[in-house]
């Protein structure tokens, strides 16, 4: 565009710009490359500084312009100096100017970043002499980094000429080593917010493992080391081999154009690929649903693939990229150890005799030696042995079969003490694991296609393993536990296959047990192990099961589990391996609640396998626990706590610890006076906030579902709840929440205020649905899950003697408790206990529940209309929660403010 035809105004140039950046948009749809869009912003927004930059100058005095001319320079930086603007990235501009006219470039320079402001642009900029550029990155290694990039875009060219050479002289050319370490380290900090593994299921494109960030490393350590930074040049000067480079071309091409493409989409920057990005991505490259593996499964498989090439071969460039001294290249030689089989260490690496790879690769025991090696001393193959292992295997020559030899050394490895995931995660990155076993080659890349795996299948399963070698220096119980074990090499092929059955259709529990038969001939199990391996694989989703969504203080739950496991062994390794698969399902999933819930089955179930824990029948049970509350009251209470105690429910009794059963009843005594009392403590440790509601049967119909609501209007996520009515009519009902708006224990006003909530509705004072029209929030982060989960309840009438438990698998949403709660009243249902949202595969709501008469609902049509109702309010509210903007049309959203 000449000078002539530059539009004069903001207004003009916004139309202009739209029009050329939906030009763009539409050779991306075209087909256009990566590439090629980046390129064409880039040129687009060079295009428009500089003519702005024409225009301002033109309208300054002669003098001012001919200083200014001379005296200032408008550089690129960042992203856009690498020229990879992608459709929405900011612009980082620089003012480079000489001291001289300093004063003179900030009406100019406020002028230029206005018009850029105005018609659309996101501009980051900074005002800089030559020397300041100098002395702040000697300071600061962003600055260094983003100067390191600087492109020259319009004015003074001499003025740039010197700040390019007296900054590659002065910065780029001191302190080599130490700038690539430093960047490795800030790169580091960054994987720990984003994400240190590729296999994340919702990944940032630019930021996480493997995407456009590893590549920007890369070229700033070339640039520091050899001061270039084209793939082609590195390629060419043999810093990288052919086939490096095509990897890393074809990952930067796809990764581009799939960030291009995310940020066209959204109209802004949009760098993470949730999972609605992934399945409009599958669509759009034309991928189409097959057996058993979805259109967006297959494209994520693509994803991973490439951006695991970019992480293995970026860290291992830019690693040979930082200079050895003389001194450190000295030691590497002499502390140069030959070890038996034809292995040599040297520098924490291990590679192979070139006289021996023949040999060692030619048998499937030597090579995985190679792997027990680098296990046992903590250290890494070097690229180049990897390189070698990848030819051998796709060439053939390498010997794949597994002999007893060969399953003895494996197994061997997977028993041995520290540091197993990291040479399982090096067996798998050469895709050997599959070798040993066939079904990871299928988990490879698997996203799991749901709301709480932040992992992929393969990633999940070594992270397991991983979470599970933690608790070998475990100071406490658990360390305990796992150092008793027998066969941890079991218990670790238990977690390594346990979750493999998953993307092959059907039940993958029952898949993984075929897995397991395989490896019993192929590994060469003894049949008691072989035994063992298969129960805990088949069920690996017992204990949270149980934990979770039973009542653990019914004996026959612990009688039934403890004949399944049948031996503590067996118990031991089935609790280490479910602790581990909850722990590696994404961080913080192993909350301190579950742990205790899992812990009380294990230690419960334990004492029943050996012996130490009698088992007693209830009458028996009930009367241990009355006799001992008694021994806690004083001389002063103890005709009314022995009163009390004939009203208490038998479960009650059974379920609660005697000094909590005591303090229960002495705050029973006190709801003559008041109707209803709240009582609210906050439990450090388990950062959950317990609200207990003491009444009677009669004050209000519905006194869950409405406590339930009053807890939905403030923004409370229930964990569980224990609802007991005594004999008398007491209720006791504790609620076990979360509340979101505090990290740590929630004001002593807001538990004041929700204690008020309730005790207001209780008796008559508020109606439930008000609160709910005027405290129901507007949860911006909240997102419904792309692929919907069905609504589903399922009656269980044979794990407990007196109650029907109903389980309610549904989409999860804050005041679903409400609904069903709600809907259960108007059934006619008494709830006794319920353990809500739990967050494994499947969100779980358990309701142990009785008729009108207090009895179990055996009678199937009336399940069945149980059932009907429960799914249809469940999915009225999800489709009035997505369409409107009301909790079920009680009134306008708001937020109430604590």
């Amino acid at each position: 565009m000449t000078m002539a035809s530059f539009p004069e105004d903001a207004k003009a140039l916004q139309a202009y710009l739209r029009k050329r950046h939906q030009e763009i948009h539409a050779r991306h749809l075209q087909g256009a490359t990566g590439g090629q869009i980046v390129a064409s912003l880039t040129d687009l927004a060079d295009e428009v500084i500089e003519g702005i930059y024409r225009q301002v100058l033109q309208g300054a005095s002669s003098g001012v312009r001919w200083r200014l001319e001379d005296g200032l320079a408008m550089v690129a930086l960042g992203g856009y100096g690498r020229g990879e603007l992608s459709p929405f990235s900011d612009i980082d501009l620089m003012f480079l100017h000489r001291d001289s006219v300093k004063e003179e470039v900030r009406d100019p320079a406020a002028r230029i970043l206005q018009m850029l402001w105005d018609i659309g642009y996101r501009v980051g900029h900074s005002h800089r002499t030559v020397r300041e550029c100098i002395a702040l990155a000697r300071k600061d290694l962003t600055v260094r980094t983003a100067l390191m990039e600087a492109r020259f875009l319009a004015g003074s060219q001499p003025l740039f000429g010197q700040f390019s050479a007296r900054f590659t002289r002065k910065v780029v050319l001191k302190g080599t080593a130490s700038y690539i370490k430093a960047k490795i380290q800030s790169r580091l900090r960054e994987l720990s917010e984003y994400g240190t593994t590729v296999h994340l299921l919702e990944p940032n494109v630019k930021m996480s493992r493997g995407g456009l960030r590893d590549l920007h490393l890369l070229r700033w350590a070339a640039l520091s080391r050899y001061h270039s930074v084209s793939l082609e040049t590195l390629k060419h000067h043999g810093i990288m081999t052919v086939r490096e480079f095509n990897a890393l071309s074809e990952a930067q091409e796809f990764l581009w154009r799939v960030r291009n493409e995310m940020h066209f989409s959204a109209g802004r920057a949009q760098d993470r690929m949730t999972f609605e990005e992934q399945i409009r991505l599958a669509e759009l490259w034309g991928f189409k649903d097959r057996d058993h593996l979805m259109a967006v499964e297959q494209f994520m498989k693509q994803y991973y693939e490439q951006t695991t090439a970019v992480a293995d071969i970026t860290h291992h460039l830019v690693d040979q990229m930082i200079p050895r001294s003389l001194s450190s290249r000295l030691e590497s030689l002499l502390k140069r150890g030959l070890v038996d089989g034809g292995f040599r260490i040297a520098g924490g690496e291990l590679s192979i005799e070139a006289r021996q790879r023949d040999q060692v690769l030619g048998k499937a025991s030597d090579w995985l030696k190679m792997f027990c090696l680098i296990q046992n001393r903590g250290i890494r193959l070097t690229y180049e042995t990897e390189a070698l292992v990848k030819k051998a295997r796709e060439t053939g020559s390498m010997d794949t079969r597994i002999d007893k030899e060969a399953a003895a050394t494996f197994l061997g490895l997977l028993g041995a003490s520290g540091r197993v995931a990291p040479a399982l995660r090096q067996l798998h990155r050469l895709r050997l694991l599959e070798i040993l076993i066939p079904e990871f080659a299928s988990a490879r890349g698997l996203m799991q296609f749901n709301e709480y795996h932040k992992y992929t299948v393969d990633e999940h399963c070594i992270r397991a393993v991983e979470e599970a070698e933690a608790f070998e220096s475990d100071p406490g119980p658990l360390g305990q536990v796992f150092r008793e074990i027998q066969r941890k090499d079991i218990l670790r092929l238990g977690l390594l296959i346990h979750d493999l059955g998953k993307g092959q259709g059907g039940d993958h529990s029952a898949i993984g047990v075929k897995i397991a038969e395989s490896l019993e001939n192929r590994l060469h199990l003894d049949p008691s192990s072989a035994r063992i391996l298969k129960f805990i694989v088949e069920k690996h989703l017992l204990m949270t099961h149980l934990a979770f969504r039973r009542d653990l203080s019914d004996e026959s739950v612990l009688l039934q589990f403890a004949k399944a496991v049948a031996t503590p062994e067996v118990l031991k390794k089935l609790y280490l391996l479910t602790l581990a698969d909850v722990s590696a399902v994404g961080p913080g999933t192993l909350t301190d609640w579950k742990k205790d819930l899992l812990a009380e089955l294990f230690s419960n179930t334990l004492e029943i396998l050996t012996g130490q824990k009698p088992v007693l029948s209830e009458s028996d049970r009930v009367e241990q626990v009355t006799a001992r509350v008694l021994s806690l009251c004083g001389p002063a209470d103890r005709d009314w706590v022995e009163e009390k105690t004939l009203a208490l429910p038998a479960r009650y009794l059974i379920s609660t610890s005697p000094g909590r059963i005591l303090e229960d009843i002495r705050k029973v005594r006190r709801i003559p006076d008041e109707k209803v009392l709240v009582e609210s403590k906050y439990d450090e440790e388990k950062k959950t906030t317990e609200y207990t509601v003491y009444t009677t049967d009669g004050v209000t119909p519905g006194i869950f579902s409405k406590i339930a609501g009053v807890l939905a209007s403030r923004g409370l996520q229930i964990l569980g709840a224990t609802i007991t009515t005594w004999k008398d009519n007491t209720v006791v009902d504790t609620f076990r929440v979360r509340d979101e708006d505090f990290s740590g224990a929630p004001t002593q006003r807001k538990m004041e205020k929700v204690a008020a909530a309730i005790q207001d509705v209780l008796t008559g004072r508020a109606r439930v649905e008000e609160l709910l029209s005027r405290g129901w929030r507007i949860q911006t982060e909240e997102r419904s899950f792309p692929i919907p989960i069905p609504t589903q309840v399922e009656a269980d009438n044979a794990s407990s003697d007196h109650f029907t438990i109903l389980e309610v698998f549904a989409q999860d949403r804050q005041g679903l408790l409400f609904i069903i709660a709600r809907a259960m009243f108007d059934l006619g249902l008494s709830v006794h206990t319920a353990k809500v949202a739990t967050q494994l595969d499947q969100i779980v709501d358990v309701f142990y529940v009785t008729d009108g008469s207090g009895k179990k609902i055996v009678d199937p049509e009336t399940l069945e209309r149980i059932r009907d109702r429960l799914i249809r309010e469940i999915e009225r509210f999800h489709e009035e929660a997505r369409g409107k903007p009301s909790f079920l049309g009680l009134g306008e959203e708001g937020r109430v403010s604590d």
